[in-house]
């Protein structure tokens, strides 16, 4: 995938100069983004465009700390099809995870790592080497997942802490008032850490159908961006054909324009197999499926492409340890 990042999330830097007083407009018609083009769904523009604005907006507004502000119009929109499905995660944990897996979606000049630790759930941006990181665009990330925890949770949640390499600018007390949190600044690596408690905790907003829908709306975008990703390019296929039962290596192959033993040989090289795809898509969806009481669990083998609920179960327990039935019981009421 060439380094491009999704064109949506440029309309939170539109109104954050507009919030600050600036016109937009000029920036972006230099960058040759029309206010028409941030709106179409799924387009991308290149990391070099994204940066210079970030870095012209940092010249042309005078608070230091205008990417705090980020949160006021963050929209599942800007994420495409990832942040609807943040929005139907079951806990903020698997909205994470999903962010984690799916980071490149939004740019593939930055990572996302979680790490569990006695603090809590570690959340680190890494950037690609080479790549230096705008402060304000990260200040406007985090304050963007602050939001989006806020919305699922609830407006009680806060952060354990915060750190970031940026030095400590004269408006740093405004970052304890987004944060309400203890920040480190010129620290060794920019990263959030959230409380154990509150990320496990199940959401009323929890939709396993919509994340179901949205997850395969990623992996097929993201299968169109790495068109040279045979990993990628079979995920997306087995997704469209397990609920009609039909995905074998033989129907599979053709849909990505291989052989089988070319399908094989191309897996091997990218150090996986064809069983190993289809056992972690269907442990992915399987568990998805679980946290929804209303769908039985015979529905749910007929959904992942299995002809009996008895060969789900011996497969669910060679995944996790566990049957699906153990799982569900232990799920809150």
């Amino acid at each position: 995938m060439s380094a491009c990042n999704l064109l949506a999330l440029t309309d939170i830097l539109w109104k954050l100069l507009e919030v600050h007083g600036r016109d937009p407009e000029p920036l972006f018609t230099r960058a040759g983004i029309s206010p028409d083009a941030i709106k179409t769904a799924g387009a991308r523009v290149p990391f070099s465009v994204i940066d210079r604005l970030w870095r012209e907006a940092s010249q042309i507004i005078t608070d230091p700390c205008f990417g705090l502000r980020a949160g006021e119009f963050w929209h599942p929109s800007h994420w495409h099809a990832l942040g609807y499905a943040w929005l139907s995660s079951r806990t903020l944990r698997d909205g994470l995870n999903r962010v984690q897996r799916y980071s490149h979606m939004l740019s593939p000049t930055a990572e996302i790592v979680l790490e569990d630790n006695k603090a809590g759930l570690t959340l680190i941006l890494e950037s690609a080497p080479g790549i230096a990181p705008r402060p304000n665009r990260i200040d406007a990330l985090f304050a963007s997942l602050l939001e989006m925890c806020r919305i699922n949770y609830g407006r009680e949640f806060n952060l354990v802490s915060v750190k970031l390499r940026r030095e400590k600018p004269p408006c740093f007390q405004a970052y304890q008032e987004i944060f309400e949190a203890p920040v480190e600044f010129e620290a060794a690596q920019d990263s959030l850490i959230l409380p154990s408690a509150a990320v496990d905790q199940p959401l009323i907003s929890d939709n396993p159908q919509l994340v179901l829908l949205h997850d395969r709306i990623i992996i097929d975008y993201l299968a169109k961006l790495k068109k040279g990703n045979i990993v990628n390019r079979v995920k997306a296929a087995i997704l469209n054909r397990l609920p009609s039962g039909e995905a074998s290596q033989q129907k599979v192959a053709p849909l990505v324009g291989l052989s089988v033993r070319s399908l094989q040989r191309k897996l091997k090289g990218q150090d996986t197999s064809y069983q190993k795809l289809v056992d972690e898509i269907r442990s992915e969806l399987a568990h998805s499926y679980i946290s929804d009481m209303e769908t039985d669990l015979t529905e749910i083998a007929f959904l992942i492409g299995f002809s009996e609920q008895s060969a789900f179960s011996r497969a669910f327990k060679r995944w996790t340890g566990k049957s699906p039935k153990q799982v569900r019981e232990a799920l809150p009421a």
